[in-house]
């Protein structure tokens, strides 16, 4: 698989064996949808890695298992893709705007690529990525169609806490020989970077983790108060 690395390739194996293990088929076309929206959208399709597989895909894998003795995995299962679809559709989708980035917490014109910094197309994309998920969900019966707009709601709040938390704690490094401020701990122009702001342990692999968690979190919250989302 040239868009996973061999180890991602075996983290997306076993990601896959969970949601099998817990969702079943549906699970399984629900993953696959995600993954085939997600490699396409990815200009020549990405190369995940490990780390990055289980960052997106961990928390879903987890509510899969979940849902074998309870609802609420099911419903969190399909919260975490929908998070996962929103922050890579607005990513990839926003990437293509014509506008100017803005920072999601202050505003300020920030350049294209910023942690935090998002756009009016990418924000539609990942909504739309939220939805796509959603109603997907619905279609395979792993939610009630009723109820879907639970688990779309949580993958637009899962979006959103990746963009906020980009923006404020998101590890940042600056290229002492260049100035240029990123992500990477190896500026482009083969320069060491050294800290610029954030914390160390919030990378964007952390920071997509966090979102998928509330996305589940959200999507879950009506089956903790007695709302039947998942068909029975």
């Amino acid at each position: 698989m040239s868009w996973l690395s061999p180890r991602g390739t075996l983290a997306a194996l076993l990601v896959g064996a969970a949601v099998a293990a817990g969702s079943g088929w549906a699970g399984l076309v629900l993953l696959f949808a995600f993954f085939l929206s997600s490699t396409w959208l990815t200009p020549g399709g990405g190369r995940r890695s490990a780390v990055q597989v289980a960052a997106n895909g961990g928390v879903a894998a987890a509510a899969a298992l979940l849902s074998r003795v309870s609802p609420i995995g099911t419903a969190a299962f399909a919260g975490a893709l929908a998070a996962a679809a929103a922050d890579t559709w607005s990513t990839e989708i926003g990437g293509r705007s014509r506008s100017t980035p803005r920072l999601v917490t202050t505003g300020a014109v920030v350049p294209p690529g910023t942690s935090g910094g998002v756009t009016w197309l990418g924000t539609a994309g990942g909504a739309a990525g939220a939805v796509c998920i959603a109603i997907v969900a619905a279609k395979l019966r792993l939610v009630d169609p009723r109820a879907a707009a639970f688990v779309a709601v949580g993958g637009m709040v899962g979006g959103f806490a990746d963009s906020l938390l980009g923006a404020t704690v998101q590890a940042r490094y600056r290229c002492p020989a260049c100035g240029a401020v990123g992500e990477a701990r190896r500026c482009g122009c083969g320069g060491a970077t050294v800290p610029a702001s954030g914390l160390a342990w919030m990378t964007n692999d952390t920071v997509n983790l966090a979102a998928t968690l509330a996305g589940a979190a959200v999507a879950a919250l009506p089956v903790l108060l007695g709302v039947r989302i998942v068909p029975s």
